[in-house]
């Protein structure tokens, strides 16, 4: 049987075109909500042109092209504020309501009209939690920490947005802390949100890592938001990245009661920016008050040490005291006992029991006999007076 028709019969594209549009057009008059992952994004004139894809097991399934009109997407940014550049990006999970649309020269289309922001937020606390599960399994979680933060941080490199309202409340914290204390700190520019933010930390953290010997310690820091605008921090490389690095790792995201798992990976985390400059603020004091507590504990101990040797120079002092006049009454007792012998013998008293003592012309005292020579003069000294004679003959 032939498939050849009477060119009457045959449908030109256009026509065919036309006649999928009116199908179309009957069939999907209501607008749907549709799941789909985002594959690509194109903004042209303040429209969104977005690739949407769904995949089993990796595998694509289907594909289809989005459009968000430049008037919805002034009522997303309204409605989602900065989080919007985190649900419309690309590799999120999306809640979409549509209006399938087809023509005749541009083909199927679907004009988003709202998207369910609680969708994609689920999807990535889904996603988070597979993060944790494998960061614990490696072992990552602690690892950072394992490493000594220096006892006095003042060489900070920090990894932030140089837009970010984060970044300025760190700094000034910082830099006009009330104890005068000085830090350099060296800032390192990144995406703190959006589809950059893992690339770029990374890609930081190993500029760091290369000059490690001259930071004490880094950190990144970011003011607060919603849950979806600090995804990036949750990311499986990028807390890889900050668990591995070789330098202590200090986090002060600024966000509501959650956590981000870059938290849990860090050295030390904190709440905020404000509250990271605390830390490092405090790390100075801690040390400062330490270091007071043993100039404290030195003076007190050479006070005590100063005291006790002052007594035992005094009970030196008393022993040599006490030991001197011991000796000087000693030295007395000898002095008087060798004038008592020497007035005994004193030739007074010899000639006062009745002795004489003979003398040379010169004066000396003869106590040797052949030592005088004949006709010499001699004075013989008695107690009454004295005598001069002249040797006459030595026997």
């Amino acid at each position: 049987m032939s498939n050849k028709k009477d060119s009457s019969q045959n449908f030109s594209l256009h026509q065919l075109n036309q006649h999928l549009r009116r199908v179309i057009g009957l069939n999907m008059r209501e607008r749907i909500w549709i799941k789909a992952e985002i594959a690509d994004i194109n903004i042209s004139k303040g429209s969104w042109y977005i690739a949407l894809v769904e995949r089993d097991a990796m595998q694509l399934k289907a594909r289809a092209e989005a459009i968000v009109w430049q008037r919805t997407g002034k009522q997303f940014r309204k409605k989602l504020g900065a989080s919007m550049d985190t649900v419309l990006a690309i590799g999120s999970q999306v809640l979409l309501y549509v209006a399938v649309e087809y023509n005749e020269f541009h083909g199927l289309k679907l004009v988003i009209h709202d998207i369910d922001q609680s969708y994609t937020i689920g999807q990535f606390e889904q996603q988070r939690l597979e993060v944790l599960q494998k960061l614990e399994d490696e072992q990552f979680i602690g690892l950072n920490a394992e490493l000594r933060l220096p006892i006095v941080p003042q060489r900070i490199a920090v990894i932030s947005s140089p837009q970010a309202a984060g970044l300025q409340d760190f700094r000034d914290q910082l830099m006009n802390n009330p104890y005068g204390y000085h830090f350099d700190y060296e800032l390192f520019p990144a995406a703190v949100q959006g589809v950059n933010l893992e690339r770029e930390i990374i890609q930081q953290l190993a500029v760091i890592e290369a000059r490690k010997e001259d930071f004490d310690l880094i950190v990144i820091v970011r003011g607060g938001g919603a849950k979806l605008d600090l995804a990036g921090f949750n990311v499986f490389g990028l807390c890889k990245a900050i668990a591995t690095c070789e330098v202590p790792v200090v986090t002060g995201i600024g966000h509501e009661v959650d956590e981000v798992l870059a938290d849990l990976v860090a050295h030390t985390s904190l709440k905020t920016p404000t509250a990271a400059a605390d830390f490092l603020i405090n790390q100075l004091t801690a040390f400062e008050v330490h270091i007071n507590d043993l100039q404290l504990r030195m003076q007190q101990a050479t006070q005590t040490q100063l005291q006790a040797q002052q007594r035992h120079l005094d009970h030196l002092a008393q022993s040599f005291k006490f030991s001197v006049q011991q000796l000087l009454h000693k030295q007395q007792r000898n002095l008087e006992h060798l004038e008592e012998k020497f007035t005994l013998l004193h030739p007074r008293k010899t000639l006062e029991r009745g002795f004489t003592l003979l003398f040379d012309e010169n004066g000396k005292t003869v106590t040797d006999l052949s030592s005088l020579k004949k006709d010499q003069l001699l004075k013989i000294r008695h107690k009454d007076g004295e005598i001069l004679v002249r040797v006459d003959q030595i026997r």
